[in-house]
Order: C-alpha cells, then structure tokens, then sequence
C-alpha cells in the first residue's frame, strides 16, 4: 500500500510539473469545451460541471492520499483512505460521461487547488489535520451547493442524473468530516 501511495503522489507530482510548464488544465479544459460548445458539440453548462467536478474530485483524491500519509491518527488516515476510494470511483463515473458526451477534462488540479494543496502538504502534526479538516469541509460545502445547483439548472439529463445519485456520496464526506472534528 505505501509503494503504491508513494507512486501515486509521485506520478501526481510529475504530471503536476508538467501541467504548469503549458498552463492550468481545468482552464484549457474550460475553454475547449466553450469552443465545441460553440459549435453545438457540447452543452457547456454540463460541460463546466463535469470539469469543475473532476477538478474537485482529483483535489479529494490528492489530499486523502496525504491525510493517509500524515494524519496524526487512525480516523484521519482512514477518512483519507476513503477519500481516495470514493473520488476514484467519482471520477470513473464522470469520465465514463464525458467520453459519452465529448466533453474534454482536465488532468490535474487548477491552479488555484495546487496553492491549497501546497499550503496543506507544508503542514505536520496536529496542524495538518486542522488544516485538512478545514480543507475538507469547505470542498464538501462548496460541492453539495454546485450538485444541488446542477440538479435545478442543468438541461443535460446523464449529468444531472449523475448528481442526483451522487450528492448522498458528497454529503456523507461532510457527515464523515464534521464527525471526525467532534471526535
């Protein structure tokens, strides 16, 4: 498990280095897809979603797989490793939907994400479980009110379909979060 952790942060790292030396993906992404939509290929509000989604979810991934390695304790680790887990299979859906959809996404966090998780991955100790549990709940926060946005204003129905059987996944990461900060 841990040559695998070290790997995946390790290829995370790299294709980190390599996105910022050609710019912001989920910006590229963005405006990709505003070109094809454009043309009628893609509906861009679903679009803007979807990236704005995997940009969260490969953000979860990366910070569980820190709180795995630099959680002070057991609960912290294990919230981690579910982080991993569940943004995983997030993502496989939301790719799964692109694909169908001709929707371009982005590879690596946007620019603005790689800040905060620089901020996170500099902290140790108690610190950086406060930090990662503060990180986490304004994530959860922010994506149950852009699922919930997407259920009431989004026209596409696969994607609309995808957060309405999602935002239960969203919402238990809060439960889970805010339940960790009582402990």
């Amino acid at each position: 498990m841990k040559k695998i952790l070290i790997v995946l942060l390790f290829t995370l790292g790299f294709m980190s280095c390599k996105i910022s030396k050609v710019g912001d993906s989920v910006k590229i992404a963005n405006e990709q897809n505003q070109e094809r939509a454009k043309s009628g290929i893609v509906d861009n509000e679903a679009a803007m979603f979807l990236v704005k989604m995997v940009d969260a979810r490969i953000m979860g991934a990366k910070e569980g797989a820190l709180a795995m390695q630099k959680g002070t304790n057991t609960e912290i680790k294990k919230y981690g490793k579910m982080m991993v887990k569940d943004q995983g299979e997030l993502m496989a859906k939301i790719k799964m939907i692109a694909k169908e959809m001709n929707i371009f996404l982005p590879k690596e966090i946007s620019a603005d994400k790689k800040d905060g998780f620089k901020e996170l991955e500099e902290k140790n100790g108690e610190d950086f479980d406060e930090k990662f549990y503060k990180m986490m709940k304004i994530d959860h926060e922010r994506d149950i009110k852009d699922f919930k946005e997407a259920i009431e204003n989004l026209k596409d129905s696969k994607v609309k379909a995808f957060a309405i059987s999602n935002l239960p996944v969203i919402q238990s990461h809060l439960d889970g979060i805010n339940k960790l900060k009582k402990k």
